[in-house]
């Protein structure tokens, strides 16, 4: 912004920019921490199932890492991939939440804190934001579909159950519907919204769509995650608590894993129970949407700075535009191998 501008912002203007300037630069350095963390307890965790397989102890990362490599059946099965994600999550999110507490400790309770009534709501917009996934990513399967007829691979994730045992049945579980939505609701909505909307909530909730969509590493996934996440934002935000939103969370992960949950266990008949289901959530989604509408709709009017200048501020800031970067440069780089 050139001197012209910064001399018309009134002295009011000036100090909300500055603090929203410290405060931006507060949160996505921490979400950088959080992915860096991610890496580092990663490294562990291949110790310590180096340790657990061979019976072995070694300082030497080359050593675990070629050792595991052989062992394509340990290392494939869903037990492995559940464990690992639950012991790097939660002892990175353990760390990231005290940070994150000293950082913003006057208001770091803000939408952490379960609050009355809430509960409630998130069952209310749950089917909602039901409906809104399903349209997402029906139009971002049919846009792969196209890309792929085109010779284009676009890299997705895969959740279906390897080697079906009753830990990976629980790992699975454990890890997909509870803990991952737990915690992607109190960093991309609780610590993200606490940082920000007192700036904004708009701009609060497009910087956590935006990094809750990039987060899941893929394209199909970032495009739907970030259509979503753009409702949870804003329930989080018009409810002042991410309770509703970790209830709508879970209640997803739940019925999108269900078919590969039911077959693991063998459970009959689900094809129909879970047909039945996403009507019936479908048709009071539909009616949810229709009706309520327009309480999605949030009001930055008597806010300090103007929702553009907010975005102005927020996406130039230099350690938001490093974030993003850590964030876009894995997807490129999956989608540059899969089509090598």
């Amino acid at each position: 912004m050139n001197e012209k501008s910064v001399s018309m912002l009134t002295p009011e203007k000036q100090q909300e920019k500055k603090l929203l300037t410290i405060d931006c630069v507060k949160i996505s350095l921490l979400l950088i921490l959080y992915n860096l963390l991610n890496r580092v307890f990663a490294v562990v965790f291949f110790y310590v199932a180096y340790t657990y397989h061979s019976g072995k102890f070694t300082l030497s990362y080359s050593t675990a890492l070629n050792y595991l490599r052989k062992q394509t059946a340990f290392i494939n099965s869903t037990s492995f991939s559940m464990t690992a994600n639950l012991f790097i999550t939660l002892m990175s999110v353990i760390i990231f939440g005290i940070i994150f507490a000293v950082l913003f400790r006057k208001r770091a309770k803000s939408f952490v804190k379960p609050k009355k009534n809430t509960a409630v709501k998130g069952l209310i917009w749950f089917p909602a934001c039901f409906v809104i996934n399903i349209l997402l990513s029906q139009l971002v399967s049919i846009l792969t579909g196209i890309l792929g007829q085109n010779g284009v691979t676009v890299p997705s994730s895969d959740f279906s159950i390897h080697q079906p045992s009753v830990l990976a049945i629980a790992m699975q579980f454990s890890y997909v519907v509870i803990i991952a939505p737990i915690v992607e609701e109190f960093i991309y909505r609780g610590a993200i919204l606490t940082a920000l909307s007192p700036y904004g909530k708009g701009v609060a909730v497009l910087f956590s769509a935006l990094a809750f969509g990039l987060m899941h590493g893929n394209i199909p996934q970032a495009a739907s995650a970030f259509g979503t996440g753009l409702v949870y934002a804003i329930i989080a935000a018009k409810c002042g608590s991410i309770l509703p939103t970790v209830i709508i969370h879970c209640l997803n992960n739940l019925i999108a894993n269900f078919s590969s949950i039911s077959e693991a266990i063998g459970l009959e008949h689900y094809e129909t129970f879970l047909s039945i289901a996403e009507v019936i959530i479908g048709l009071v989604g539909f009616m949810v949407l229709f009706t309520s509408m327009k309480k999605l709709i949030i009001d930055d009017s008597e806010n300090v700075l103007t929702p553009k200048e907010c975005r102005r501020y927020v996406f130039t800031n230099p350690a938001t535009l490093i974030y993003m970067l850590c964030l876009i440069v894995p997807i490129v780089k999956s989608l540059i191998q899969a089509n090598s």
